[in-house]
């Protein structure tokens, strides 16, 4: 998922939430020394510049959904809230695709 920020004013994804999961979070992989790599929360969130974009992604900066109310379904949709620091909360509704193969160097060396 690409996020554009459309504005004049930089921006900032600081927290996201649905009714899917008991708990969602902002996450990303940081390398923590010899090619290991953790995934982590990102308290402060993603930066999305005025103009510009921030991309979500497997194996890089991502949400994650925790405790799941029901399993993820193929061609269901989630109804997720992202909240801005400038732009407020914005809902999007994202299907999901349980078919969808990671890219082939998604996870290389990790």
């Amino acid at each position: 998922m690409m996020i554009h920020n459309h504005g004049t004013v930089d921006d900032r994804l600081v927290s996201v939430s649905s009714d899917a999961a008991a708990r969602v979070e902002l996450h990303t992989h940081k390398e923590i020394g010899d090619g290991v790599f953790k995934m982590m929360e990102v308290e402060d969130g993603f930066a999305i510049p005025a103009g510009g974009m921030h991309g979500l992604a497997r194996g890089g900066d991502h949400v994650m959904f925790m405790g799941l109310t029901a399993p993820f379904e193929q061609g269901a949709v989630v109804s997720v809230t992202l909240t801005f620091e400038q732009a407020g909360d914005v809902v999007v509704d994202i299907p999901v695709d349980l078919e969808r193969q990671p890219a082939k160097d998604a996870h290389a060396g990790h």
